[in-house]
């Protein structure tokens, strides 16, 4: 029943040898495993690299695909979209008109629509201006309505696809991200 000191100091000491050693093979398991992982993701890469170089290769040559825009349709963001908002002071939608000015797009409040459907024209109050756009994202101004008092933001714009880009702000720590569908 009494286990000497010198005993009870062995079996801990082997306790924490076979705790090191399984740790020390289960590691190394899994270092390989994420090293093999690892290097098949960037053969992958490359050749996915040269699939996608090849087919934009075919697309510029061939015909023209669906989703990819040509340069003039992906910078063209003239005419209207809409915006669905769902708080608590405003459910409906406001249509916009996007007009090219200058250099800038600017659009332009043209509508607003209840939740179904019901127009009332509005007053064609500029919302947004667009000072830079490269065709898939864009950084420009937008106008905040809050308590009465209209004040002016910093926006981004990001493309979905031709149809349908995102805006986002950030307005003294409000921030939101809005989807602009064109009509």
């Amino acid at each position: 029943m009494f286990v000497s000191n010198k005993k009870r100091m062995k079996n801990s000491t082997l306790l924490f040898r076979s705790l090191f050693f399984v740790i020390l093979i289960a590691g190394s398991a899994h270092l390989v495993t994420y090293a093999s992982k690892t290097r098949a993701n960037g053969a992958n890469s490359i050749e996915n690299r040269v699939f996608l170089e090849t087919s934009l290769e075919k697309n510029e040559t061939g015909s023209r695909s669906e989703e990819k825009p040509t340069s003039s349709e992906k910078d063209d963001l003239t005419g209207t979209w809409k915006v669905n908002y769902n708080m608590e002071d405003f459910n409906g939608a406001i249509l916009y008109k996007m007009k090219k000015e200058g250099g800038n797009y600017n659009a332009y409040i043209i509508e607003y629509q209840d939740e179904d459907g019901y127009g009332q024209e509005a007053e064609n109050t500029k919302a947004l201006t667009i000072t830079s756009f490269d065709g898939y994202k864009g950084q420009g101004e937008y106008r905040v309505t809050y308590e009465g008092k209209t004040y002016n933001t910093d926006c981004t714009i990001e493309m979905v696809n031709m149809n349908v880009f995102k805006l986002s702000y950030d307005f003294y720590g409000y921030s939101d991200v809005e989807t602009w569908k064109k009509q």
